[in-house]
């Protein structure tokens, strides 16, 4: 759900994360042809299948350019063991997208008069602490200080049940932590602030969150395939979530609880849906077009109200991307040259963002590249015996480096003996795994070990 804020965030190199810039051809100015249409499709579609190729793209894309719709495709699978291929249709979770939502949900209701974005939350939630001195817009901004209520482990262990909780206890994984910093200096991507938003909409409107979304957003915009509760939905189309999945190997992960989540990531959707969300946005359906000028203002970190906000060729980028574990959406608009990017996966993918950066290229008649399998390099003997012993977790677990016959392999009591692959000199992978083990050594400090599979990171200090 965090984006890697970072997190995630995000498109133009962005995305997370340079193309350089040249004046765009006429033909971005005017519709562009049948032959170069097809031309973008061609082009599109083999860019996809080149983040698929590596197990990094398994979902549904549409693209729209210009006045209508040049793409729409689906791949992978929807249901691997059932042999479901996704569709068009599929229904996937959004994860932290929803943040668009919850701050298009303020803003209405900022329209409306019934708030203002330079409201202390105390206002709305009265024993907060410091409720005084944080704001609407730091919450919508991230610019806070609130603790991230992901960090807190009993809270993210909740998240693979289905147990409920009442909002004091959610409440409870953050709201007595000390801020980070003092509101409104700096930008730290938070999830917290986004709960208290969902909150303050029912506070305000009466409803339960996902009745005022659906009442002011869903309806007006006629996005009938998007709810809420992924847990409970019963739909032919809904997709089966997955941390890997590649033409031999598919490992399944839980949905997450979307009433954890909540504001900050619970929704789900599908790609025309979410299609109607982008045209309601660039016609100004659901707020005036200053108001959503201002939503999408750049503040600490180039972060608006639930956008990022980035300039590309000289033209506005508005995006926002979300990743739960087996579940990654990307949506990204360039409204002056009425562009929309929409990818969504039922696998976890830190590539999404740069499968949209390379399309956008392609759109743009930019340069890009297309990823590649990883490929293994040697390393000297010497090198992989150093990297060999004893790592300890920091719950006390241990990682076993083994160097046996010029090679080094990996175990431990969740990991069976496999052989690591060097990427690069400090860089390892597992062959048909999404896994990543890098070794940290400096001089005078422990040799450490990360290992790194789909969103989880774990560090371990050699014995």
């Amino acid at each position: 759900m965090r984006r890697q804020s970072s997190v995630l965030a995000l498109i133009c190199s962005i995305i997370m994360f340079g193309i350089s810039c040249s004046p765009l051809k006429a033909q971005t100015e005017k519709n562009i042809s049948i032959i170069d249409q097809e031309k973008k499709k061609q082009e599109i579609d083999s860019i996809i299948k080149a983040y698929a190729a590596i197990n990094k793209f398994n979902g549904t894309a549409l693209i729209h350019y210009q006045n209508k719709i040049i793409f729409e495709k689906s791949y992978g699978w929807q249901n691997a063991e059932k042999k479901i291929p996704n569709q068009n249709g599929s229904v996937y979770q959004i994860a932290s997208l929803t943040k668009s939502f919850t701050a298009l949900m303020i803003m209405k209701l900022s329209e409306e008069g019934k708030l203002s974005v330079h409201d202390p939350i105390s206002k709305f939630i009265h024993d907060y602490p410091r409720g005084n001195e944080i704001t609407i817009e730091h919450l919508l901004t991230h610019t806070s200080g609130i603790y991230e209520v992901l960090q807190n482990k009993e809270y993210f262990s909740l998240l693979h049940t289905g147990k409920s909780i009442t909002r004091d206890k959610e409440l409870s994984y953050f709201k007595n932590e000390p801020l980070a910093f003092e509101p409104g200096t700096q930008f730290s991507y938070t999830n917290s602030g986004y709960i208290l938003l969902g909150i303050i909409i029912e506070k305000i409107t009466g409803l339960p969150y996902e009745d005022a979304i659906r009442k002011n957003i869903l309806n007006p915009l006629k996005m009938t395939h998007t709810g809420f509760n992924y847990l409970a939905l019963k739909s032919p189309y809904k997709t089966v979530p997955y941390s890997y999945i590649s033409k031999t190997k598919q490992e399944k992960t839980e949905v997450w609880n979307s009433t954890l989540t909540g504001p900050a990531g619970q929704i789900y959707s599908t790609a025309e849906d979410l299609y109607n969300y982008y045209k309601g946005l660039k016609d100004y359906k659901i707020v005036s077009k200053e108001t959503f000028k201002k939503a999408t203002t750049p503040y600490l970190s180039g972060y608006g109200y639930g956008w990022f906000i980035d300039g590309l060729y000289g033209k506005k980028l508005i995006n926002h991307g979300g990743n739960i574990e087996g579940s990654t959406s990307y949506f990204a608009m360039l409204p002056e040259e009425d562009l929309s990017i929409i990818l969504l996966n039922n696998i976890t993918s830190k590539k999404l963002e740069k499968a949209g950066n390379t399309i956008l290229a392609a759109l743009l008649d930019q340069s890009y590249t297309l990823p590649q399998p990883k490929k293994e390099v040697t390393l000297s003997t010497d090198l992989l015996k150093k990297y060999a012993g004893n790592y300890k977790l920091s719950d006390d677990s241990i990682i076993h480096i083994l160097y046996e016959n010029g090679q080094l392999f990996i175990q431990s009591d969740t990991i069976p003996k496999v052989r690591m692959l060097a990427e690069k000199e400090d860089l390892f992978f597992l062959q048909d795994d999404d896994s990543e083990i890098s070794f940290i050594i400096k001089k005078g400090e422990k040799d450490v070990i990360s290992i790194k599979k789909g969103l989880s990171s774990k560090t371990a200090e050699k014995l």
